[in-house]
């Protein structure tokens, strides 16, 4: 199995698009990976807002989620990446997290703002 993450599922591409396009349906999207594998899938998406988000991170879990925002002021939508490590992951994993978490935001082009979150 390779270190790094792999990033080419479709599913992946498609939930990317649905959020950075305005897709009404599609605010947010979360991934995490394959169960023993580092390929990364779709786990969720939504739109009902960061409190249905905040309900889809797991302490036993490496994910990312991709979130479109309304900026108040501007009005204009700004996106979010949201790098979470649960306290809950093995540290041989855990190991992984920064370079994943790059190798992540070089997929999701056109974030606004980067957070690292690790527990609820």
């Amino acid at each position: 199995m390779s270190l790094g993450v792999n990033l080419s599922s479709l599913d992946l591409r498609v939930a990317y698009e649905a959020v950075q396009s305005g897709d009404p349906d599609t605010e947010w999207a979360v991934f995490t990976y394959d169960k023993g594998t580092n390929d990364l899938k779709v786990q969720a998406k939504g739109a009902g807002g960061l409190e249905e988000l905040a309900e889809e991170f797991s302490d036993g879990r490496m994910q990312y989620a991709f979130v479109r925002v309304k900026d108040p002021n501007t009005e204009l939508s700004k996106f979010v990446q949201i790098n979470w490590c649960g306290d809950g992951v093995p540290e041989a994993k855990k190991g992984l997290f920064h370079t994943h978490s790059t190798a992540v935001a070089g997929f999701l082009k056109g974030t606004h703002v980067v957070i690292s979150a690790r527990n609820e």
